[in-house]
C-alpha cells in the first residue's frame, strides 16, 4: 500500500516504523526540519519538510495516488485538512486524530465524514481505555484488547498462591471450561516461550493469556485476584483526559472514587459535574493531603495530568505512602525502567496508546496488529484470512506443519465468535486469525494470510 503520514512525533514515527517492517511504501510530512533529517537519518523513507494541510505538499507527497492518510499531527485542523484534501484525491482510507471535547462528543455540529475522515481516533478516549484496562485486571504487567475489547490479552506474575501455579495448561482447562482462556506465552528468566499443553506454569514466571472479556472474572480468580466490590480509586490532574477517565469510572458505577484537582475553579466546576463522585481541591505531591485522602486504602492511584513531572512525583508519593497499585501518564518514556524500578506499577505514554489504536484500525484491513510481548521477542499478531490466500479452507493441523518453531495459532474469531482452535478447526475466509509467535517468523507468516498458493491444501 502506498500511506502518507501526516506528522511525525511520537505517533507518526511509531506508525511509520512499523509499517515500513510490513513492506508498505510511504511519504511522512513534518513541519520541523529539524525532526524531518532526524527521521529521514532513521527511517528509510521518502520525508517531506512541509505542513500537512497544504495541497502543494500534498501533492508532491503523492496524494493522487495514495492508498491511505494517517492525519496523526497535534493540530486539528491541520489533520482535518489533510483528510479532506484526500478525499477530493479518492485516497480510500483517511484517519485522523482528533483532540478534545468538542470532536469527542455528539454535538450535532460537524459530521466528520462529511470534512473527508473515514475514520477518528480520539486520544483521550484511548488512554483511558488503556488505563481501564489495568484497573479492571488488577495487577497485570501488560494489557491489549482485541477486536474493540471483545477479546482480551493480561500478562501476569506468576506467584506461589496463584490458583494455577504449578499446574499445566491442560490441568487447567480441564478445571474450567475449555474454550474460556489460551495460555499464550511464558516468559522465565527474560526467555520468551510458547506453552504447550504439558508445560508446567512455575512461581515467577510471567504468564500472558487470551481470553474473551465475558471470561475476565473466570481469569481473575486463576490468577488470584477476584473481583471486589467498591473499590478505592483516587485520580489527580486537570486535563481534559482527567475529566474523561472520572466520567468512565463514575459510568462503570463499581468503584468509590476521588478525583483530586490542582486547580481551584476547575475542581469547582468538576463537583458540578458529577453526582457519584468526590471532587476535591489540591496537589497530590504534598504528602500530608495523600495521608488526609487515606491513599493507603487505595486500589488505585492515577495520575492523569498534561505535567508529565507532577504524575511521576504524585504517583511516587502515593506508592511511598501505601497505594495499592499506581499509574502514571507521560509524554517521555526515556526513563520508562527507571520509573518502574522505583515503585510505579504502569507507565503510560498517550502517544503510544493512539499510535497502537490506529494500528488496529489498519489491521481491520489488510494489516495484522501486534502486540509485542514486554522486554522478550515474542508476539501476538492479528491477520485476516484473504479469500484467495491457501490458508482459508484449511484445518489447523495441517497449517501448523507449515509453521516455524515458536508459532501458534491461538485464537480464531468469526463474525461474533471467539474460537480457541484444536487440530481439526477449519480456518475460514475472512476470519481474524491471533497468532503467537517469535518477531523472526513474521516474513513467513505474512504470506501464509496473503492470496498466494504456498502450498497444497490438507
Amino acid at each position: 500500500m502506498r500511506i502518507i503520514i501526516v506528522g511525525g512525533g511520537i505517533v507518526g514515527y511509531s506508525l511509520a516504523e512499523y509499517l515500513l517492517r510490513e513492506g508498505h511504501r510511504l511519504c511522512l510530512i513534518e513541519i520541523d526540519q529539524h525532526l524531518c533529517q532526524t527521521i529521514s537519518e532513521k527511517l528509510d523513507l521518502q520525508v517531506i519538510n512541509g505542513s500537512g494541510s497544504s495541497p502543494a505538499v500534498l501533492k508532491e507527497a503523492g496524494i493522487a495516488g495514495a492508498d491511505m492518510i494517517l492525519a496523526v499531527t497535534p493540530v486539528n485542523e491541520v489533520n482535518i485538512v489533510a483528510c479532506s484534501i484526500a478525499a477530493q484525491h479518492d485516497v480510500s482510507q483517511r484517519i485522523a486524530r482528533l483532540r478534545g471535547e468538542e470532536y469527542a462528543g455528539e454535538s450535532g455540529l460537524i459530521e466528520l465524514d462529511r470534512v473527508g475522515i473515514t475514520s477518528v481516533i480520539h486520544p483521550e478516549k484511548v488512554l483511558v481505555d488503556q488505563i481501564l484496562q489495568f484497573v479492571q485486571s488488577p495487577h497485570s504487567v501488560q494489557s491489549a484488547n482485541f477486536e474493540g475489547g471483545r477479546i482480551l490479552m493480561r500478562g501476569y506474575q506468576v506467584t506461589e498462591n496463584m490458583p494455577l501455579a504449578r499446574k499445566t495448561p491442560r490441568e487447567i482447562r480441564e478445571q474450567i471450561a475449555p474454550d474460556a482462556v489460551l495460555f499464550s506465552a511464558i516468559v522465565r528468566n527474560g526467555v520468551g516461550m510458547i506453552p504447550d499443553g504439558s508445560m508446567v506454569i512455575e512461581p515467577g514466571d510471567t504468564l500472558y493469556s487470551l481470553f474473551p472479556v465475558e471470561s475476565l472474572e473466570r481469569f481473575l480468580a486463576l490468577v488470584g485476584f477476584e473481583k471486589k466490590p467498591s473499590r478505592k480509586i483516587i485520580v489527580t490532574g486537570d486535563s481534559y483526559s482527567t475529566l474523561v477517565m472520572v466520567q468512565a469510572l463514575e459510568e462503570l458505577d463499581a468503584f468509590q472514587v476521588t478525583y483530586v484537582n490542582p486547580d481551584y475553579r476547575h475542581a469547582e466546576q468538576a463537583a458540578a459535574m458529577f453526582s457519584k463522585i468526590e471532587v476535591l481541591n489540591g496537589d497530590c505531591t504534598d504528602d500530608e493531603l495523600l495521608r488526609e485522602l487515606n491513599v493507603d486504602r487505595a486500589s488505585f492511584f492515577i495520575a492523569v495530568s498534561d505535567s508529565p513531572d507532577y504524575n511521576m512525583l504524585s504517583a511516587l508519593l502515593a506508592k511511598a505512602e501505601g497505594a495499592h497499585e499506581v499509574i502514571a501518564t507521560t509524554t517521555d518514556m526515556r526513563h520508562n525502567k527507571l520509573y518502574k524500578s522505583i515503585g510505579i506499577d504502569h507507565v503510560i505514554n498517550p502517544r503510544l496508546t493512539t499510535a497502537r489504536e490506529i494500528l488496529e484500525i489498519i489491521s481491520r484491513g489488510h494489516i495484522g496488529a501486534v502486540v509485542r510481548l514486554t522486554d522478550v521477542d515474542i508476539q501476538a499478531v492479528r491477520f485476516n484470512v484473504d479469500p484467495a490466500s491457501d490458508v482459508a479452507g484449511m484445518k489447523v493441523r495441517n497449517i501448523a506443519t507449515k509453521l516455524k518453531k515458536g508459532s501458534i495459532i491461538g485464537v480464531i474469531i468469526r463474525k461474533d465468535k471467539m474460537i480457541l482452535p484444536d487440530g481439526e478447526t477449519v480456518i475460514e475466509a475472512n476470519d481474524h486469525v491471533i497468532v503467537i509467535t517469535h518477531r523472526r517468523n513474521l516474513p513467513m507468516l505474512s504470506k501464509l494470510f496473503k492470496p498466494r498458493r504456498l502450498f497444497k491444501r490438507g
